[in-house]
């Protein structure tokens, strides 16, 4: 036996203390008072009727030991003593959870690797005995608790656990001061340490999923967008399957494939028929047993017209290629006829600038020396676009590495967005807020105008100013955008909790869909799809079983001072009763 309170020395010389005193207690005679009567004839029969000394000693002998025993159990309970064949051994168990979205893969038996791996989990925290410590965490890193014996307060705990499309990590643990168990099906691949116990929750599962959608431009239409849909087998078998396009207005596009096991199918789909809003993507395949990464969402900007002033002074090329462009209603006047408008959705000034910034979005080509813009510290001669962003909007599908300048304006671009730049030079250069765009050379000085992208550069710039925009593409998890206190919604327009972490907004959400991110006048829509083709690939575990979580639970289910505290009740109770039966004293 073992104490948890106290040394063994200690709580022995306690309880031998204890037994004195109450030995000691029992062996002090009372002095008796002297009566005198006037016969004892009447306390003869009295007398004649007592119990012999013999029997009194015994009666002494039964209460002193009674006693004294529950004396002994009463102090050892606050020892805490601990018998390990009756109890188990004092240990700290951690249980860490693999919370990788294959976790959610079906089982032969219809439940999820996630299911089973919270049954293990269950049979865990009945290892050990009442002195054992259990501390849950998982691999997401979003849910970890201390050492505790309470064991509804993991099994509570373990209840709101769930697998994340998030960057999974072995939690810190000591392997060295605890048993740790690893519940896994092994995909996710974790450095676990080598004295982790890995308990496999693991079977192979049939998989065809989306690993890729995206909605783009078509170069060629000006606002015309394409799907790009990328489906793979993940599966042993090969099968059959629907792969369905539906819009907010109702249109849908279905087409039918089959896919070998290991194969990738790549379908784009013309967009054109759609009026625009959100788009599902949707896999249907019999036998599928993931159903995480089926579906996936994009947003198709809305069509409509945005009206443009042209200001210039002559610019053939510029105003051709705009009057022809479907989506743009416009209207030039030259320099000296230029007055700001409410009717206007956007400005381009080519080789001129109002003095005053206008309250709509411009293009400004070929000229900065305004206050609200940027003043050229000079000119440079035959700059070379060296770097640019291919990640802004104004930027999709625009090649610029092969446009020649002869000559471009140096400005200071601090607190600007670089679009594109000659070292360190800006040429291209924008500003989120209030929106414009600056060429630092005119279209005349350079071949811009003849390259295949500059329509859609144009395009694109206007989209950017005042047209709805394709959705962020982001992975399920925290979702960050770079809108700073935004509003965040469903596209059903119900309300997501958010926060602010520097100058973007974070929102949760732990499975695919679409949201709206909206910040004063500025919309994002943001598809959260899984669309990843690590996390399609459920089949790829190597994992080998170290441990099973089934052991022989100890006797008993309390600490032994829980049954030593409830023995010293029964024994006071027992005597009370033969104290008032004089069978004790």
């Amino acid at each position: 036996m073992t104490f948890l309170a106290m040394s063994s020395v200690q709580a022995v010389i306690l309880a031998l203390l204890t037994v004195g005193a109450i030995v000691a207690f029992y062996l002090i005679k009372l002095r008796r008072r002297k009566v005198f009567v006037p016969s004892s004839v009447v306390w003869k029969k009295v007398l004649d009727q007592t119990m012999s000394k013999k029997l009194e000693g015994l009666r002494t002998v039964i209460s002193v030991v009674i006693a004294a025993t529950i004396g002994v159990l009463l102090v050892l309970s606050l020892a805490r003593p601990e018998v390990e064949s009756l109890t188990g051994k004092h240990e700290r168990i951690v249980v860490v959870m693999d919370s990788s979205p294959t976790m959610q893969a079906l089982m032969p038996d219809g439940r999820t690797r996630w299911q089973h791996a919270v049954n293990e989990a269950e049979t865990l925290l009945k290892l050990g005995g009442p002195t054992t410590e259990f501390r849950l965490v998982d691999t997401s890193g979003t849910s970890d608790s201390l050492f505790t014996t309470n064991r509804d307060d993991v099994r509570a705990l373990l209840t709101t656990l769930r697998p994340r499309a998030t960057e999974m990590r072995f939690p810190g643990v000591d392997a060295a001061n605890a048993q740790v168990y690893f519940i896994t099906d092994g995909v996710s691949n974790l450095n676990a340490p080598a004295a982790a116990h890995r308990i496999p929750v693991f079977d192979p599962a049939e998989n065809i999923g989306i690993t890729a959608f995206e909605i783009r431009p078509m170069p060629a239409t000006p606002q015309g967008f394409e799907a790009y849909l990328e489906v793979q087998n993940r599966g042993s078998l090969g099968a059959a399957l629907d792969m369905t396009l539906s819009g907010a207005g109702q249109q849908k596009i279905t087409k039918s494939a089959r896919l070998a096991a290991g194969q990738t199918l790549q379908e784009v789909f013309d967009l054109t028929a759609f009026e625009g809003g959100g788009i599902r993507a949707a896999v249907i395949s019999k036998g599928d047993e993931f159903a995480l990464d089926d579906e996936a969402f994009a947003y198709l900007p809305v069509k409509r017209k945005t009206r443009t002033l042209l200001v210039t002074t002559g610019n053939s090329y510029l105003e051709t290629l705009l009057k022809t462009d479907p989506v743009v209603d416009l209207t030039v006047i030259n320099p000296g006829a230029y007055k700001e408008s409410a009717n206007y959705d956007a400005y381009i000034f080519d080789r001129f600038a109002p003095p005053q910034a206008p309250g709509r979005p411009a293009l400004v080509i070929g000229t900065s020396n305004v206050a609200w813009l940027r003043e050229a510290k000079g000119t440079v001669q035959k700059p070379v676009i060296t770097t640019w962003r291919e990640d802004h909007p104004i930027m999709q599908f625009v090649a610029v590495h092969d446009v020649s300048i002869e000559k471009a304006s140096q400005i200071d671009a601090s607190n600007l967005t670089v679009i594109a730049a000659s070292n360190e030079i800006p040429l291209i250069v924008a500003s989120p807020k209030p929106k414009w765009v600056l060429l630092t050379f005119d279209l005349e000085s350079s071949d811009l105008a003849f390259q295949a992208g500059f329509p859609v550069f144009v395009d694109n710039v206007l989209a950017w100013f005042s047209r709805d925009g394709v959705a962020l593409r982001r992975s399920p998890g925290l979702v960050n955008v770079p809108l700073a206190n935004a509003q965040i919604t469903t596209i059903d327009g119900k309300p997501v909790a958010s926060h602010q972490v520097l100058n973007e907004t974070v929102f949760e959400a732990p499975d695919p869909g679409l949201f709206v991110a909206t910040q004063d006048d500025t919309t994002m829509h943001v598809a959260v799809n899984l669309s990843n083709p690590v996390f399609s690939d459920v089949n790829k575990s190597s994992l080998e079983a170290t441990a099973t979580a089934g052991a022989d639970r100890p006797p008993l289910s309390h600490e032994l001072w829980f049954y030593m505290v409830f023995l010293a009740l029964i024994l006071v109770a027992l005597e009370w009763f033969t104290y008032h039966r004089r069978i004790t004293l």
